[in-house]
């Protein structure tokens, strides 16, 4: 018959801090006797006495199960500092690649990295580890490589025409109740992508018409209340009808339901 396997028990910290006064407060008992009577294993117990004065002082809350501390350390020191440059960077939308950041810590922190770099057995090994560590520092911190896009104007002067509209729009419409207020943007849903290859033969050519190089369209009206609860089902036309008035500005799509 196979032995059954003893069920681990799980402590956290108020679980640890209350065993440990309540075997202060006895006397005349073996801590094994104190284990037997609270069946509680006896290294668990000898762990917890080792560190008996840092149970007492921890300050984490008493249903967390651990201490705190534990898990991955970063190993560059001044991550704020890389962090702030990079964040600097693409927020001035300039480009921010692994040798921008090489760079950066060549010409900041030059004695940190000669000692990093002296750990390793050559340099072509302490390139690649360097690199490598650049770029998990960047997926760890939520940066990833992307197809660069442009805009026409800066995403400041972007900024500054959304922050003047939203003045404009509150000044006027600021007395009105929130719940009459919806917010309605029009978005393109693409649909029957082309693939992006095709199977050639050759020598010969990949050209494909033009009617296979375009996916279908359809336009999607999006609509959210300023108060931000739901709308109500009545407010949401489930046929067409001839209330329903379309006015095109020169600007754009601007959709009205009468």
């Amino acid at each position: 018959m196979e032995q059954r396997k003893r069920k681990q028990a799980r402590y956290n910290n108020g679980h640890r801090k209350s065993l440990l006064a309540a075997f202060d407060a006895t006397t005349g008992i073996s801590e094994r006797e104190f284990c037997r009577q609270k069946k509680l294993a006896f290294s668990t117990w000898r762990d917890w006495r080792r560190r008996k004065d840092k149970i007492i002082l921890s300050k984490r809350h008493s249903r967390r199960a651990t201490l705190g501390g534990q898990g991955h350390r970063e190993l560059i020191p001044y991550k704020d500092e890389l962090l702030a440059y990079m964040r600097d960077g693409r927020g001035t939308e300039r480009y921010v690649r692994v040798f921008h950041l090489m760079w950066w810590i060549k010409a900041n922190k030059k004695p940190w990295l000669e000692q990093y770099l002296a750990t390793k057995t050559n340099e072509e090994v302490a390139y690649r580890s360097f690199r490598t560590l650049l770029m998990r520092f960047s997926y760890r911190h939520r940066f990833r490589h992307r197809v660069p896009c442009k805009n026409k104007v800066s995403q400041k002067v972007l900024d500054a025409v959304w922050l003047g509209y939203a003045a404009t729009f509150w000044n006027k419409y600021a007395p009105y109740d929130k719940r009459q207020i919806m917010n309605v943007d029009e978005t393109d849903v693409f649909y029957d992508m082309p693939p992006g290859k095709t199977l050639a033969e050759i020598g010969m050519s990949s050209k494909v018409s033009d009617g296979e190089k375009h996916s279908d369209r359809l336009t999607a009206v999006l609509s959210i209340r300023a108060d931000g609860m739901c709308i109500q089902t009545d407010h949401i036309l489930t046929h067409v009808r001839w209330e329903v008035a379309i006015v095109i500005h020169s600007q754009g799509t601007s959709w009205w339901f009468y």
